[in-house]
């Protein structure tokens, strides 16, 4: 498979007149890397949709599990695709409590993110170990080279992609030309043999009833106030990134349903309130 075509990409500029899809999830999270738009959108957003919180908190808590369980299984290579901004329990940090030889390549297409990222490395990470690159995941080679050219990892050995909470914005094209899935699966063939590719995607199917309305509200909100846009896909979907790699049990699950003895229990009415599907596969030969 050749490199993924895509349509020209603008690389974003410093914004603080519209509210951060980072910046609020930061917020939500309890971090201080946000601003007042921010803020503002994000109690707005909680006024019409109280459990959006949690929804955040049990997606940051599956990051945290999945990170825990691969650095158990001798995962030492991240490659966390669309970060945001660095906060609270970042993938460096969760891999170092498991193994202290892990090393972590973070990704965003955001300026001010990468900045911010980078001043944090810079006092809490290890430049042998730890690097943030900007790039945009829609161009899965420059992407990949930009990464490699770091020097932190060996691409001979197993490498896990993340991308968690990312996909969700990057919707198809009117003729229906599916540029995300598009790149993930230039990803997978990219990967070399024994490595790992994590997706979290927000949906609006198999959700409860009463969430539906809630969904529809949130995302036009979002449409409405800031750059990004929300698609949800199918679970199928969501299922089919993960192409032919082995899916790591449970399979693909609700955000809490993924391996809960990790820690970090969220509380919601039922698994399906987070309202994300989540999974995990390994490339095998």
């Amino acid at each position: 498979m050749s490199e993924v075509e895509t349509p020209t990409i603008t690389v974003p500029s410093l914004d603080l007149e519209h509210p951060s899809v980072a910046r609020v999830y930061d917020y939500l999270l309890g971090g201080s890397s946000n601003w007042h738009v921010d803020r503002a959108f994000t109690h707005r957003l909680l006024d019409q949709f109280s459990l959006f919180k949690q929804i955040a908190l049990a997606n940051r808590m599956f990051v945290n599990r999945v990170v825990k369980y691969l650095a158990r299984h001798r995962v030492r290579q991240f490659l966390d695709i669309g970060s945001g901004i660095l906060s609270m329990g970042n993938t460096h940090q969760v891999a170092d409590e498991i193994a202290h030889d892990c090393r972590v390549i973070y990704v965003d297409n955001e300026p001010v993110t990468v900045a911010h990222a980078e001043l944090l490395l810079d006092e809490v990470g290890d430049p042998r170990r730890h690097a943030i690159v900007q790039a945009d995941l829609r161009r899965p080679d420059d992407l990949w080279a930009a990464a490699m050219a770091t020097g932190i990892f060996d691409t001979d050995q197993p490498i896990a992609v993340l991308m968690f909470s990312v996909l969700h914005v990057i919707k198809p094209t009117p003729d229906g030309d599916d540029v995300g899935a598009r790149s993930v699966a230039r990803y997978r063939e990219l990967l070399p043999e024994g490595s790992y590719l994590g997706v979290s995607h927000v949906t609006n199917e198999g959700i409860p009833d009463e969430l539906v309305p809630k969904l529809v509200e949130l995302k036009e909100l979002c449409d409405q106030s800031c750059a990004s846009k929300v698609y949800c896909r199918t679970r199928a979907a969501i299922e089919a990134l993960l192409g032919d790699f082995k899916r790591v049990e449970p399979g693909m699950v609700w955000t809490p349903e993924w391996h809960p003895e990790e820690g970090g229990e969220v509380p919601l009415s039922s698994p399906s309130h987070a309202m994300v599907w989540a999974g995990v596969g390994q490339k095998l030969g």
